[in-house]
């Protein structure tokens, strides 16, 4: 489809586009994809996002772009400029999909075809970012055909990419890597902030088999976007003369800045007390000032001093005007609210929840352009200000950093050349670190004597003229040290269906290479942890738990694990306090454990890129969403509010549910129970029936959670689930529960053809996958499966259900059993699959459905009534189509294979309105 780029651009994103961009956009339109892209600070390097989109619909036919693109952000700051500019894309691109006369019409209408099932499609495409309501919400993996995309963190792209995705399950590590390894752009921006992460995309996306049947399909393809590459490569894409000349551009590179140095012994109080008074002096205008510092502590300590002397002096000037002998407290408590909502303070611990209550508040609002200033406001800022976030700034005062740090920090100065900014720089007289002090002999060169002030110009023109010094090179931060990806780590963390392999290491010094305190630790809190402290609850219940109602990133905040000791006095003195508080670990494996507050802070708990749960009512999160021990008020559980938890409680004959949060309000007790609230027991589904009414939600899990004693009779029985609800889908053309394992297969396979016929895939690909859908579900005929799902077989006219009743299957009943294993049983008796040429990849594809056959399946996943000798000779064979067929396709095209039949799977459900929560997943 031919668009007219000039106004699409404009409809799309506000603005005119610059020469760059439209150059740019050329070339994405014939495949030519850049691998570097250096664009100064303030020239829109996020609108990449828009070409690509763009390009997508607007290029040549013969042209395949990659139908995801994936941007990489170094800091998890929650609200950046990446994540608005997509929000911004898709309200315009929904809005022109309903109106004939947009000039993004066609643009709207070209998207929605390109996904598997067109117009039934319910999105344009989709987009996952770690903000608000579209946090993990898993949209990008929905279709893959749909474009899509996603927004993520270095940790949380790259652990994906190598079958490691931190707090991934068994089940989903293949899937997400097959997604992001094939058909996507990775967008690594300020890629010179994390070069080990550079590196090894660039050796993924070179990991393709030498013989490449698909083709047709892009392999993963990489844009490094920075304004400070380190190695400025010669076909580097850039501005040219043409963008230079424009005026925009030219008000942007030769925006005023000057910078001051100012030595100060080395004496933290002193340091800290200079960077305070530099920021001061700018009280009396309504600016935005931001006060760049290292260390979370520090910021701390600047915010504390500036709200004094902002304090003091407020209230000084107020008696000065009315001389009264004392301040009234109404008018003191006005002084302080005055001057405390003037400080920010940023840094990457902070949890999401108040991060995003942050950036809406009257202080924070000027700096990210949404409101001009009344007074002047400060920001206290580490380096999660740094890159990643649009803030704008009159003037800055700042600690010295390494040479591509400080120019991230200019960078959010005088951003559009309006103004005439103000910087000063502290540093102690003496520097070990050799880059920090290249850096300031590199700033010392550039003093002009004959300026009144020495001040230094920091334009992003003189920026550039200094990158280009001798010196330069080493003033960079150190490039850490690389280790390779190589073929063998791959194979292992390929093989995600084992829990453990001892030779298997954690991938974090491949992410960023091998770097001192490294590893990094979430924590959150929820109101249901203390329902899960029973240890009658396998592990294994909870992680699946936690599966069906994710962590977000709006739940947690990062603390770098080597803080997390709890041996000073005051962490001992908590710990003690809080012993027997439960808490539950979610490993970077994905795995759950259940503990005390006393056992997580034994020595030998492995806290890297773990998840800490904590219950509420343990506090441990300050007003400000800091990890903080001294704070002892209960923690607000801001969790997926699409999810409605609800206890429900048996007493003998009768049963009651409630909210989580009323049950735990309440005080319960037998003889104080409202009877008016009590229900006759009749059956779990027939009471999971009643909840659904009462709150018109699907349920779409359940967990026991109290069980039965043995020695209670009928009369005092007692049991407790906890029911897990989400908003009933869009209404079905048949009832879940009503949907055969047959009609449910030949729905899958009929989605499968439309997939494999867009994808252009081989024929003989296209019939593997075909039959592989047609027969992946057939395990489920078994009795067993069909008694934990909720159905009795011995009805008359029965046919197996393809979808249990509400709440999930009852995996106590199963018993270990796996389905798929069973459908593969049956695969190696169908004649149909047995004679195809392709008889391997089509068992592979059922085998690992859910994501195990990676490399086999555990002993109690066959039917109890398969001998040794059969069980280990289908092990056998399923473990060699891996091997052979790994080595075929190659790591990702092969897990992007199953990925399709995964995902056809899924959006089968979704076609007839079921969660797909409600499968035995």
């Amino acid at each position: 489809m031919s668009i007219d780029f000039d106004n699409a651009f404009y409809e799309l994103t506000g603005y005119n586009c610059f020469p760059w961009q439209k150059r740019m956009y050329e070339n994405l339109s014939n495949g030519m994809i850049p691998k570097q892209c250096n664009i100064p600070t303030g020239l829109g390097k996020t609108s990449v996002i828009a070409l690509w989109l763009l390009a997508l619909v607007g290029g040549k036919s013969t042209i395949k772009l990659p139908h995801r693109l994936v941007y990489v952000v170094n800091r998890r700051t929650i609200v950046d400029q990446s994540t608005d500019v997509v929000m911004r894309i898709r309200k315009k691109i929904s809005e022109a999909s309903d109106d004939p006369d947009s000039k993004l019409f066609q643009v709207a209408d070209s998207l929605r075809c390109l996904s598997t099932m067109g117009f039934e499609s319910r999105e344009l495409f989709s987009v996952s970012t770690l903000r608000g309501e579209l946090a993990d919400n898993l949209e990008w993996r929905f279709d893959p055909l749909r474009p899509a995309i996603v927004i993520g963190t270095v940790d949380m792209i790259g652990s994906k990419l190598l079958f490691s995705g931190y707090g991934d399950t068994r089940r989903t590590r293949p899937l997400n890597a097959g997604l992001l390894g094939c058909d996507t752009l990775i967008v690594h921006d300020e890629a010179h902030l994390t070069p080990a992460f550079s590196g090894l995309l660039h050796k993924l996306s070179n990991f393709n088999p030498k013989k490449n049947e698909l083709s047709a399909t892009p392999s993963l393809k990489v844009i490094e976007l920075s304004a400070t590459n380190r190695d400025d490569a010669k076909d580097s894409f850039r501005i040219d003369g043409s963008d230079k000349s424009n005026d925009t551009v030219k008000y942007r590179l030769y925006a005023k800045k000057r910078l001051c140095l100012h030595q100060i012994e080395n004496n933290k109080k002193d340091f800290l007390e200079k960077l305070t008074d530099l920021a001061f002096v700018h009280r009396e205008g309504k600016e935005r000032i931001i006060i760049f510092i290292q260390s979370p502590e520090n910021a701390t300590e600047i915010q504390k001093a500036l709200y004094k002397k902002l304090i003091d002096e407020a209230e000084e000037r107020w008696k000065k005007d009315n001389s009264p002998e004392k301040i009234p407290k109404k008018t003191k408590a006005l002084i302080q609210e005055k001057c405390q909502s003037s400080i920010s303070i940023l840094t990457g611990e902070i949890r999401g929840h108040e991060r995003d209550l942050l950036l809406e508040t009257s202080g924070m609002l000027p700096f990210t352009g949404k409101r001009t200033p009344d007074q002047t406001v400060y920001l206290v800022s580490t380096s999660a200000g740094e890159v990643g976030m649009d803030l704008h700034a009159d003037h800055m005062v700042s600690d010295l950093s390494t040479f591509d740090s400080m120019i991230q920090r200019l960078g959010r100065v005088n951003r559009f050349g309006k103004g005439k900014a103000r910087v000063d720089v502290v540093h102690e007289p003496s520097i070990k670190d050799e880059p920090r002090n290249k850096t300031l002999e590199l700033f010392k060169a550039q003093i002009n004597t004959d300026e009144p002030d020495n001040g230094i110009d920091v334009s992003p023109t003189a920026l550039t003229q200094m990158m280009k010094t001798d010196i330069a090179g080493s003033a960079f931060s150190h490039i850490p040290e690389m280790v390779d990806a190589t073929d063998i780590l791959l194979d292992l963390w390929t093989q995600t269906s084992l829990a453990d392999i001892p030779a298997r290491p954690e991938i974090a010094p491949w992410l960023h290479g091998i770097q001192e305190n490294l590893p990094e630790t979430w924590m959150a809190w929820r109101m249901e942890i203390p329902l899960l402290a029973n240890k009658d609850i396998e592990n294994e219940e909870i992680a699946r738990w936690f599966q069906k109602c994710r962590i977000s990133s709006r739940e947690t905040l990062r603390r770098p694990t080597y803080k997390l000791k709890w041996n000073s006095p005051s962490e001992k003195k908590w710990v003690e306090n809080n012993k027997n508080q439960p808490v539950i670990l979610l490993t970077a494996k994905g795995m759950a454990i259940r503990m005390t507050i006393s056992e997580l802070s034994e020595k030998n708990v492995n806290l890297n890129f773990a998840t800490i749960i904590f219950p509420l009512r343990i506090g441990g999160l300050n007003e400000k969403g800091f990890f903080d021990i001294e704070a002892q008020t209960p923690v607000s559980d801001v969790s997926d509010e699409s999810l409605t938890k609800v206890v429900l409680e048996r007493i003998g004959g009768s049963c009651y549910f409630k909210l989580i949060e009323e049950y735990q309000r309440s005080e319960i007790n037998d003889e104080l129970l409202n009877l008016s609230n009590m229900h006759p027991w009749r059956s779990l589904r027939h009471a999971i029936r009643e909840i659904e009414s009462s709150y018109s939600q699907k349920a779409v899990y359940r967990m026991k959670v109290l069980q039965a004693s043995e020695w209670d009779d009928e009369e005092n029985l007692r049991e407790r689930w906890l029911i897990l609800l989400k908003e009933k889908p869009n209404k079905a053309t048949k009832a879940a529960v009503d949907i055969t394992v047959v009609e449910h297969n030949q729905n899958v396979a009929d989605i499968i053809v439309m997939m494999t016929k867009k994808l252009s895939l081989p024929d003989y690909i296209g019939e593997a996958l075909y039959l592989a859908a047609k027969y992946h579900d057939t395990g489920k005929s078994l009795d067993r499966w069909q008694f934990a799902a909720g159905f009795n077989t011995a009805e008359p006219a029965f046919e197996p259900r393809a979808k249990p009743i509400s709440g999930g299957v009852d995996w106590r009943k199963l018993d270990g059993y796996r389905h798929e294993l069973g459908s593969v049983m049956n695969a190696l008796e169908t004649e149909e699959v047995k004679s195809h040429p392709e008889s391997d990849l089509i068992l592979h594809l059922i085998a690992t459905h859910h994501g195990w056959a990676r490399p086999h399946f555990e002993e109690r996943a066959f039917p109890p009534e398969v001998d040794d000798q059969k069980r280990q000779e289908i092990n056998l064979g399923i473990m060699m189509r891996f091997i052979s067929l790994q080595e075929r396709f190659g790591y990702f095209y092969l897990a992007w294979l199953e990925s399709l039949l995964r995902r056809a799977d899924g959006m089968a459900s979704a076609r007839h309105g079921i969660n797909e929560e409600t499968s035995d997943e």
